[in-house]
């Protein structure tokens, strides 16, 4: 099966020079209580009115952190021992010795 291509949320569908868009990059540092469903990342805290795309990497970590368009947050997952997809990070995990480093487009 093919993949299907579209204009995510607000985005614009720019091709080549990004115009009035901005790119923004910030490490971010988690703290020591993570919040189930993900800490919160807004467009208004990176500078932005709104955000088209957010690629967020951890620093020599081993958790993977992944941006939740709809509710606005980062989530963080790590590998359980259950052989399935990874799972998010119990709720209040000290995760403050966890970086990551957040680019995101937006307007």
């Amino acid at each position: 099966m093919a993949l299907t291509l579209s204009v995510p949320g607000n985005a614009s569908d720019v091709v080549g020079v990004p115009g009035n868009n901005k790119y923004i990059i910030k490490r971010i540092q988690f703290d020591s209580s993570y919040e189930t469903n993900g800490e919160s990342l807004t467009a208004t805290q990176l500078g932005l009115e709104s955000i088209h795309m957010v690629i967020i990497e951890t620093e020599s970590s081993g958790y993977v952190a992944q941006y939740d368009y709809t509710n606005s947050k980062v989530e963080v997952y790590e590998a359980g021992g259950d052989d399935a997809a990874l799972d998010e990070v119990a709720n209040t995990t000290d995760l403050s010795a966890l970086y990551a480093r957040v680019l995101a487009f937006g307007r």
